[in-house]
């Protein structure tokens, strides 16, 4: 990858693992590779369109990524939304580094103000540098307040919802409420931990804390032997509020920053 986004003589400052393959949950049929990409300030967007073409080209190349299909506008809206669509992020050093959601992630001032403080921390909590500058002990997100797990289940939430509604629309509906529920587990266990770890160990974590959940359980399975469920995307709304509520209970706030 270093060798494809510099071909022109334009050097990378690093590039960053973080998601499940960076934690030891990667999945083969479930996950993709997430990336941070980070060039040089000064950069222009026609750089960062170009590096970010190259991410996209070798995922394909290694199977990580399908080609661009056509797509009904709601099925883009639902894979956008619930970030299906987005596993490479191209931004520069000092973007990284100021801890800004929108700068790393190139969001709009709507898509700013609707996201949470723990997106970031997550994905800070398990930033491993693979190739280049080690920036990650530079990198200081916000605090995470309880605001904000109640931001994280009301975007939540609402994909869930959307998928239920849309179900008959939407091919791959279930698919993207296990998405909300992966993310919502990953939001909360950083809530206790303020770290992150394999999926399958933050389900063991809350069926303790919060008893038995038969969703959680079901998302585990269908990550390993993925088939549609009806059934599964309505439960996973109970599943969320309740993820949430213990969450916001349970903790202290506000975060200090990831240990």
């Amino acid at each position: 990858m270093a060798q494809a986004c510099t071909r022109d003589g334009r050097g990378l400052v690093s590039i960053v693992l973080f998601g499940s393959a960076a934690k030891g949950g990667f999945a083969q049929q479930a996950s993709d590779v997430d990336l941070i990409v980070v060039i040089p300030d000064g950069a222009s967007r026609e750089e960062r369109a170009r590096v970010r073409g190259e991410v996209v080209r070798l995922e394909i190349e290694h199977g990580f990524k399908q080609p661009v299909e056509p797509r009904s506008w709601l099925q883009a809206f639902a894979e956008s939304a619930g970030g299906q669509d987005h596993s490479c992020f191209v931004c520069t050093q000092s973007d990284l580094v100021s801890g800004d959601v929108a700068r790393v992630f190139d969001l709009n001032a709507v898509q700013a103000f609707l996201v949470d403080r723990i997106v970031f921390a997550t994905v800070t909590a398990s930033l491993v540098t693979v190739w280049g500058e080690d920036l990650r002990p530079l990198v200081r997100p916000p605090p995470v307040r309880r605001l904000d797990v109640f931001k994280a289940c009301f975007i939540f939430t609402n994909q869930v919802l959307s998928s239920l509604a849309a179900y008959p629309l939407l091919p791959n509906a279930t698919c993207y409420a296990m998405g909300a529920l992966k993310h919502s587990l990953h939001s909360c266990y950083f809530c206790y931990h303020l770290k992150t770890t394999a999926l399958d160990e933050e389900v063991a974590f809350f069926q303790q804390r919060l008893g038995v959940s038969h969703t959680m359980k079901q998302l585990l399975d269908l990550r390993k032997r993925y088939r549609k469920s009806f059934g599964f995307v309505v439960r996973c709304l109970p599943a969320l509020l309740r993820l949430h509520l213990g969450t916001a209970l349970d903790n202290s706030f506000p975060l200090d920053g990831p240990r």
